[in-house]
């Protein structure tokens, strides 16, 4: 019981760290709105096997994330909050899974440092406030290969259990990645390392796949026995096979890209980063001595993870398909490394560069939505980014500036040190993305659609949905909504630029770019439009009743 206890105050800064505001903002389409709407509409059609949007099925993730999620709906209602809630809870087991490895490993300090750099990091405490399924597939994938190097030191048959237990879950939650990466890993690091037989055992272990088929295949199963070939081609062939070879939905960039991208996705910890790139030179070497941190014999530790960071990073970066987060299976070594070498960050000036980067955006963020809105051509983005100058003007621009100097002073008191006053930025950087940041960009993109369910209820008639896909909508209204034409007489959502779709129609209610119309029938649009006319004469006649007067 010993080495499962942590330090209270360190519980309760992860706790508000990875929960904080979690329910102070709207779902975001397109992920969050489809993943808590497949939850939800499991519900409504009593098949917790299949996910489905509106009446499409879904195929994009496996089953475990949309389970969690509904245990979680089940006791707290759909609140936005409860949709996210498991995914804050694994970006809690990640911490904490980090802190139990380093601290076996190293020591209770670095343990320390390791959890808090995780929670304040900006990405992962980003993924962790969303509800979708990569923060459960990264607290999986990171405990299965944090659990691999322990067996690496201490081999034994209930370590091996755990760890295809621990992949077949993430391939409940992802797919084949959750065993792509650790094997990889694994293969480099063993065979390198002179564990060729440690390794045999390892991937042999035939009551470990069995376990692992235990776990992972029934649903496999069930879903194809219920879809068929369909799918194959969704799931495997198209969101996992073609998804590396292709770049699907324009998410490309070039082989650096996420190189560039590292010290925003661990911001405020730029400066770590740079500093810990020196301690590669501690993974190579022949002869193996995990005590020894000199350039001739390795440190198995930081070859491990070096190893863990430097595979996913070739992995991703010759895949076709550029994610922000894919970058995430891989920083989990980044930060064990970054709390290990935290004494190596002297230069409180680079220490500065990188929080300043990301708060200097912030301040100038008002000044770029003009410009931000000239490169956009979808109409729904052009009216978010229109909406957004609402909410980021002038004094989000203050706010943003007030933080910046308070990450300065912090970073230049001299009676902390670099590397933690960092994580006290990570603080304030926490606060100004998840209270500002966050809620302005929440309000500005999805506000219409939250609106436009609200009146739909009100209106409390069937819903169809026209040429759109923010399925938040669906969350909001608590229905699945069909996808078809509209007949005379049904009311429909739909977008303002393709309204011309419909022949006819009345506008019930608008926010933005978003409508909730019924189609109606050619006399009635006419009768309509002759309406509409008499309003426009009947409000002209007193201003040029005012003109009249006003000339005599």
């Amino acid at each position: 019981m010993r080495n499962l206890s942590v330090p209270y105050w360190l519980i309760a800064a992860l706790i508000a760290f990875f929960f904080v505001n979690l329910g102070g903002y709207l779902l975001f389409d397109h992920d969050e709105g489809a993943f808590s709407e497949a939850t939800r509409g499991m519900f409504e059609r009593g098949d917790f096997i299949t996910t489905y949007l509106n009446d499409r099925v879904r195929f994009d993730k496996p089953i475990l994330i949309y389970w969690l999620q509904a245990a979680s709906i089940s006791v707290f209602g759909t609140d936005v909050w409860a949709f996210r809630l498991p995914s804050a809870l694994a970006g809690f087991g990640w911490s904490l899974a980090i802190f139990f490895f380093t601290r076996r490993y190293i020591n209770q300090p670095t343990a320390i440092a390791a959890a808090l750099i995780a929670a304040a990091a900006l990405g992962i405490n980003m993924i962790a406030h969303v509800a979708t399924a990569d923060a459960l597939l990264n607290v999986i994938l990171a405990s299965t290969l944090l659990c691999m190097y322990h067996y690496s030191v201490t081999p034994s048959n209930k370590l091996l259990f755990v760890i295809y237990a621990l992949m077949a879950l993430g391939v409940l939650t992802k797919g084949p990645v959750a065993v792509a990466i650790p094997l990889m890993v694994s293969a480099i690091f063993f065979l390198w390392s002179g564990m060729k037989d440690a390794f045999i055992k390892a991937i042999f272990f035939i009551p470990g796949w069995v376990l692992f088929l235990l776990i992972a295949a029934p649903w496999y199963i069930l879903e194809y026995m219920a879809q068929g070939q369909a799918f194959i081609d969704g799931f495997i062939l198209k969101h996992n096979v073609n998804r590396f070879n292709n770049a699907m939905e324009g998410h490309d960039g070039g082989p650096l890209f996420y190189i560039v991208l590292l010290p925003f996705i661990l911001a405020p910890f730029g400066a770590l980063l740079v500093r810990i790139v020196p301690s590669l030179k501690t993974a190579l070497g022949k002869n193996g001595n995990t005590n020894s941190n000199t350039d001739s014999t390795p440190d198995l530790l930081n070859r491990f993870l070096w190893i863990w960071f430097l595979v996913v990073l070739v992995l991703f970066s010759i895949a076709s398909t550029k994610l922000p987060h894919y970058i995430l299976y891989g920083v989990t070594p980044l930060v064990i490394l970054m709390a290990r070498y935290r004494d190596w960050l002297k230069n409180r000036w680079l220490t500065i560069i990188f929080p300043s980067l990301f708060f200097a955006l912030m301040v100038a963020f008002p000044l770029l939505i003009p410009t931000i809105i000239d490169g956009l051509t979808n109409p729904i983005e052009i009216a978010a980014a229109e909406r957004a100058a609402e909410y980021i003007n002038q004094d989000f621009a203050i706010i943003a500036a007030v933080a910046w100097l308070l990450s300065l002073a912090l970073m230049l008191w001299k009676r902390i040190s670099p590397w933690f006053s960092l994580i006290l930025v990570g603080v304030v950087q926490t606060l100004f993305v998840w209270f500002i940041f966050v809620p302005a960009i929440s309000e500005a993109q999805q506000r219409p659609v939250w609106d436009a369910a609200q009146f739909a209820k009100q209106l409390g008639e069937p819903i169809i949905t026209q040429s759109i896909d923010m399925p938040s909508f669906n969350v909001y209204f608590d229905k699945w909504t069909e996808r078809r034409g509209l007949e005379i007489g049904e009311v429909g959502y739909a977008r303002e630029d393709r309204l011309r779709k419909i022949p006819h129609y009345d506008i019930l209610f608008q926010s933005g770019p978003i409508v909730i119309v019924r189609r109606i029938s050619e006399e009635q649009a006419q009768l309509l439009e002759k309406q509409t006319q008499l309003q426009e004469k009947q409000t002209q006649l007193p201003k040029q009743t005012e003109q009249i007067d006003s000339n005599d």
